[in-house]
């Protein structure tokens, strides 16, 4: 007996400082509170089919949410739970494209994010990828630090590449990973950018986009 919403979080070009898209987050709502967290919500789901609807649940929601908005600039970015990636055999975001037909959507305006707990295990997390793109969808990996970025960025190579402002915190560590992303073709974001320090320095670095509180 709860009602899902979304709230949206831009996504801003350093150089620009335009907006270039925005990231969705389900909101949990009983009787016009907040009454969970998304992270509790998909805890009390065991079974992996009822996981799996409900994951395309929230991006569905998240999808009517942004089409209300006219005019919105940029691509929506819709995360996929971590457990959804192994429990769907073959042909991931298939579903989700006719649905997208359905609603109207270019579905290259979507950007699929793959949680950072995929990041181990590579084959799967190439096809899933794969298999997204092949539906037409643009895809990001989340990464946990430098060492993750470096060693997913030798097998795969999304559209774009999530980048922890909290685990490279310092001017070098944040080029490195700018150069890490550039060199495999992949346009780097920086989330949970939370400082002036971060943002300053990150607006000087071109073709980056900057994403926090």
């Amino acid at each position: 007996h709860t009602d899902l919403s979304s709230v949206f979080q831009p996504l801003i070009d350093s150089a620009s400082g335009a907006c270039a898209g925005h990231e969705a987050f389900v909101r949990v709502h009983g009787q016009g509170e907040l009454n969970t967290t998304p992270w509790n919500l998909f805890s009390l789901v065991a079974n992996d089919d009822a996981l799996v609807a409900l994951d395309r649940l929230c991006r569905f929601v998240h999808t009517l949410n942004f089409l209300r908005v006219p005019d919105t600039p940029g691509r929506l970015f819709l995360n996929v739970h971590g457990r959804l990636l192994a429990a769907v055999r073959e042909n991931h975001g298939h579903t989700f494209r006719d649905a997208l037909d359905r609603f109207g959507m270019n579905p290259a305006r979507i950007v699929i994010e793959t949680p950072e707990s995929a990041n181990p295990e590579r084959a799967l997390l190439a096809l899933v990828l794969s298999n997204y793109r092949l539906n037409g969808f643009a895809v990001a990996a989340n990464t946990t630090g430098l060492a993750d970025l470096e060693s997913l960025l030798r097998m795969v190579r999304p559209d774009f590449v999530k980048i922890d402002a909290r685990q490279t915190p310092t001017p070098e560590a944040m080029q490195r990973a700018v150069d890490l992303a550039r060199d495999s073709g992949t346009r780097p974001i920086f989330m949970r950018v939370e400082s002036g320090e971060q943002r300053r320095f990150l607006q000087t670095l071109p073709d980056v986009l900057l994403q926090g509180w």
